[in-house]
């Protein structure tokens, strides 16, 4: 349980520092790359241990970090912009809703169990994010319609993400505690190295002010709580993956939406509101469904 309640403070946590970037200040990029070298740092600094040359290159799951790594700086700014654009509780439920993909997963390839309610469940889910999402003003400025587009593909690549982070769990990580804080330290240092080729080549990417390397250093740690803790849960827990992410997930939106509401005086529309009960609903649902 300790675990579930740390990866959703530091998930939701995560959309929150994204949010507070503009009102400090802070070059989202370059504190992005920074946080993936802190993330990276701080998961070796976990491991007890240098790892060698031989074993990392000998691990199996290499080749899934590294492509892992590629997806996490992509996604990330996707993430920040989402969160600054259409505001910080959008960023969280589009992300945080694309349960639907590795619970569906779960289904047809882990075989979790299947019944009625738990599929009432996750369509009401899908609803749930439909709602959720809507919104036509950010803080009183009415919103470009392409816009949309960009919760779209947080959606579909952070589904993926939590799909790819099981898979790997399931198959390398549940029975070598070493790998599981290797792999996400890895994963974080390819995303960190490819931010750094990126600034090189785009100087506009880079501006090292005090406040973004705060920034990057805060989300660092955080971020690789939320990627260390997602895989402990299922690693110290009976639970099917397909009721571990709702409960999860739903943590997250909610913790977001509330901070958001206090934090930053963000305004949900009535069809929001019916999303988030929606959301909640499906959530239920899903958890008596076990």
């Amino acid at each position: 349980m300790i675990y579930l309640i740390l990866s959703i403070l530091c998930s939701a946590a995560i959309f929150i520092i994204f949010k507070s970037f503009e009102r400090f200040k802070v070059n989202t990029f370059t504190a992005i790359v920074i946080n993936y070298f802190i993330a990276g740092v701080t998961g070796f600094a976990t491991l007890g241990e240098t790892p060698s040359f031989t074993k990392i290159a000998s691990a199996p799951w290499l080749m899934n970090s590294l492509f892992l790594g590629v997806v996490f700086i992509s996604l990330f700014n996707i993430m920040a912009v989402t969160a600054q654009k259409l505001g910080a509780s959008v960023a969280s439920i589009a992300n945080k809703m694309a349960l639907i993909i590795p619970v569906s997963f779960a289904i047809f390839y882990y075989q979790d169990e299947v019944n009625a309610i738990k599929i009432i469940g996750i369509a009401l889910a899908l609803l749930g994010v439909y709602l959720s999402t809507y919104k036509t003003k950010v803080e009183g400025h009415k919103i470009d319609k392409k816009l949309l587009v960009i919760p779209v593909i947080l959606f579909l690549g952070s589904g993926f993400i939590d799909t790819f982070l099981k898979y790997n769990q399931d198959a390398y990580l549940n029975t070598n505690s070493f790998d599981a804080k290797l792999f996400p330290a890895l994963t974080f240092l390819t995303a960190f190295t490819i931010g750094v080729v990126v600034m090189l080549i785009d100087k506009s990417k880079r501006s090292f002010s005090k406040n973004t390397l705060i920034g990057g250093v805060i989300l660092g740690v955080i971020n690789y709580g939320s990627i260390f803790f997602l895989i402990q849960i299922f690693n110290q827990t009976t639970l099917e993956s397909s009721v571990v992410f709702p409960i999860n997930n739903m943590g997250v939106v909610l913790a977001t939406a509330l901070a958001s509401l206090l934090l930053f005086k963000e305004q949900f529309s009535l069809k929001n509101k019916i999303g988030i009960f929606v959301s909640l609903l499906a959530l239920s649902l899903i958890i008596f469904s076990v």
